[in-house]
C-alpha cells in the first residue's frame, strides 16, 4: 500500500469518526424521553387525613425540606407550613381579603410554588360587585409577617373584561411569571376564545410590571403554564382553538424576559375536534436544555396523558408518549421539579375493571429522571374518593408528597412516597 493510499484511508476513517461523534452528540441533544419500567416511589400503605375541611389543597416543598399547603377553608385562601414531614401543621395565615370569594372551580383554582424562603400564590377572587380580580401573594407562612399582597392586571377600572385560570412560576433568578386567560381586546371573541397574557415582577412578587399578550385563541376554560429556563426563556403552554374546532397544544416562546413572544408551536399533531372546552390545560418545565410538556387529549384510540419535549428551544418536539395506557379517564396532569431538574408527574384516573363497573377517581404519579428516563406509572393508595384534581411536590432527597380532597368531603389527603 502506497503513502499516498495510506493517508487516504486515515482520513476516511478519521472522518468517518468525526462524523460518528456528531452523529452521537446530536442524539444526545435531540433524543426523546424514553419509557422504562422502573418503578419511581413506593407509597405509605394509606393516606393521612389532615382533618382540614380544605377545597382544591395544593402542596409545595421547600428546599430546606419544609412543606407549604395551601387550600380554601371555608370562604378564605389559607397557607400552612409544617417541618415536620406534614405530621404537624403551624397556625394558619390567610391570604384573601376578608368579604372577597376565593375560586376553587375546575382549573381555576389557586395555584403555589416556592421559592428561596417564601411562597407565592395566585388566584382569581370575586368581590360582592361580581367583579373578578387575579391576586398574587408572597408570604413566610410563619404567621408572624403579613402577606405581601398585589394585583397581577394592569386593566383599568373601566376594564371589565374576564381574566382567569391563572398560573404561575418562578425563574432561577427569583423573578415571578404569572400567565392566565383574558378578556380584553379579545378580536375573536366570536369563537368563543380567550388571549394569553403574562405578567412579569422583579421584586419577588411585590409588584408586577405591564401585562404582555402571548397568544390568542385560547380554549376558554383550559388555564395554561409557563415555565422559565435558566437563560432567561420564557415558554407559555396552552391550548389553542385552531381550525374546525381542533383544540390541541401550543407553546409560545419569549427570548427576551417575556416583553415579546415568537408565533406558537403546535407541539404535537393530535387534531383534536371538541365543540367546546375540555378544561384541561397542559403543564411544562424546563429541565436543563430540554422542554418538558405533559397534557391531555382524547385522540388516537387511547384518551389520557401524553408527554413530549424540545431539545430546540420550543422549535420542534419529540414524538409523544402515551403515561396513562390501562388507566380509564386518566386526566388533569400537574408537573413538579426539584433543584435538580428531577420531574414527577401526577394525574388522576381510574383503575379498569374486568366488569365495566367505575372505580373512584384516585391519583398516579411517575417521574422523569434527568437523562429523560420515564418511570413506570404508579397507582397511589387513596383511602378517600378522590377528586380530580391531586397536586405534587419533590422534596430535597427526591421523595414525594401527594395531596388531594374528597370528592364527597373537602378534607384534605396527604401521601408520602419514598424515592426509589
Amino acid at each position: 500500500m502506497t503513502r499516498s493510499s495510506i493517508n487516504r484511508t486515515i482520513a476516511i476513517s478519521l472522518t468517518l469518526a468525526f462524523l460518528l461523534i456528531i452523529a452521537f452528540l446530536l442524539w444526545q441533544y435531540t433524543r426523546p424521553l424514553i419509557q422504562t419500567q422502573h418503578q419511581a416511589f413506593v407509597f405509605e400503605p394509606h393516606p393521612h387525613v389532615l382533618g382540614i375541611e380544605a377545597k382544591r389543597p395544593i402542596i409545595a416543598a421547600t428546599v430546606t425540606g419544609g412543606l407549604y399547603l395551601l387550600a380554601v377553608e371555608k370562604t378564605e385562601l389559607i397557607l400552612r407550613m409544617s417541618h415536620e414531614a406534614g405530621e404537624h401543621w403551624m397556625p394558619p395565615t390567610t391570604l384573601s381579603s376578608s368579604g372577597e370569594t376565593v375560586n376553587t372551580s375546575a382549573e381555576n383554582a389557586p395555584q403555589l410554588v416556592a421559592h428561596g424562603m417564601y411562597a407565592f400564590a395566585l388566584w382569581q377572587q370575586k368581590n360582592d360587585s361580581d367583579e373578578t380580580q387575579l391576586v398574587e401573594a408572597r408570604s413566610s407562612g410563619m404567621g408572624t409577617t403579613p402577606p405581601v399582597t398585589t394585583l397581577v392586571t394592569d386593566k383599568p377600572a373601566t376594564d371589565k373584561s374576564y381574566s382567569g385560570f391563572a398560573t404561575l412560576a418562578v425563574a432561577p433568578n427569583g423573578d415571578v411569571y404569572a400567565a392566565w386567560l383574558d378578556g380584553r381586546d379579545n378580536t375573536s371573541g366570536s369563537t368563543g376564545t380567550f388571549n394569553v397574557y403574562l405578567a412579569r415582577s422583579t421584586d419577588r412578587g411585590a409588584t408586577f410590571h405591564h401585562n404582555v399578550k402571548v397568544a390568542t385563541l385560547a380554549c376558554p376554560c383550559c388555564r395554561p403554564s409557563v415555565a422559565i429556563a435558566a437563560n432567561g426563556k420564557v415558554y407559555v403552554a396552552y391550548r389553542h382553538v385552531y381550525a374546525d374546532n381542533e383544540r390541541d397544544i401550543a407553546v409560545a416562546t419569549s427570548t427576551d424576559h417575556g416583553e415579546h413572544f415568537g408565533a406558537p408551536v403546535r407541539i404535537a399533531n393530535d387534531r383534536w375536534k371538541l365543540f367546546g372546552c375540555p378544561e384541561s390545560g397542559p403543564v411544562l418545565a424546563v429541565q436543563g436544555d430540554k422542554l418538558i410538556v405533559a397534557w391531555y387529549t382524547a385522540t388516537g384510540g387511547h384518551p389520557g396523558i401524553r408527554l413530549t419535549s424540545s431539545s430546540d428551544g420550543g422549535q420542534t418536539f419529540s414524538k409523544e408518549i402515551s403515561v396513562s395506557k390501562g388507566i380509564e379517564g386518566a386526566n388533569h396532569p400537574y408537573l413538579s421539579m426539584a433543584d435538580d431538574g428531577t420531574i414527577a408527574l401526577v394525574f388522576s384516573g381510574r383503575q379498569s375493571t374486568k366488569s365495566g363497573d367505575w372505580n373512584s377517581l384516585t391519583p398516579y404519579a411517575l417521574r422523569i429522571d434527568t437523562k429523560g428516563h420515564v418511570s413506570a406509572t404508579t397507582h397511589i393508595p387513596a383511602d378517600t374518593s378522590g377528586e380530580r384534581y391531586p397536586t405534587a411536590s419533590l422534596s430535597p432527597d427526591g421523595d414525594i408528597y401527594v395531596i388531594w380532597s374528597g370528592s364527597d368531603a373537602p378534607q384534605a389527603a396527604l401521601i408520602r412516597g419514598a424515592s426509589l
